[in-house]
């Protein structure tokens, strides 16, 4: 063999072993996430420790709310849906979190799909929303080939770039 083939192969197999030690670890976070998908329950943490967790009904009961977003994908046109959601800082509320010293939320798919957000963007009206509906129909998960149970959207995104696909919870730092 010569020398390239070697070093290629080894490198090959170094990639292969990283990503098996990663899936590794990350195994218990993976399988957490795909059963609060599963079980449609957003959690609510601060600084990383849990202190409050709702389902869909209790999350529903809130003020709900029908708006248009546009959706734009790398892979499609822009497109106008009407969403069914709540304002994420709405459940922030409910859960009676204190958002006034906060900087920062990060908002975490079934997928381990990550997008933060300021504090300022979260407080913004009629922006920042927990969606569970796509033209009156429910999300459904990512296993049925859906976007949910719940989907954060950014209203005023424009190009839909920090929305997050199978939210399950969300972190105020």
């Amino acid at each position: 063999m010569t020398k390239n083939i070697k070093i290629i192969l080894t490198v090959i197999i170094i990639l292969i072993l990283v990503s098996t030690i990663g899936l590794y670890l990350n195994k218990d976070n993976i399988e957490v996430n795909r059963e609060l998908n599963e079980d449609a329950v957003f959690l609510i943490l601060v600084e990383g420790e849990k202190v409050a967790s709702f389902t869909m009904t209790e999350i529903q009961e809130l003020e709900e709310e029908t708006f248009t977003a546009t959706l734009d994908t790398s892979s499609t046109d822009p497109k106008k849906y009407n969403y069914t959601g709540v304002l994420l800082k709405d459940i922030f509320h409910k859960a009676e979190v204190d958002l006034e010293d906060k900087k920062i939320v990060a908002v975490t798919g079934a997928d381990s799909y990550t997008v933060g957000l300021s504090i300022d963007k979260l407080l913004e009206d009629d922006n920042v929303y927990l969606t569970y509906k796509r033209e009156g129909l429910a999300l459904g998960t990512r296993e049925d080939g859906g976007s949910g149970p719940y989907q954060l959207i950014i209203r005023k995104d424009q190009f839909s770039q920090n929305w997050c696909k199978y939210a399950v919870k969300a972190d105020i730092r």
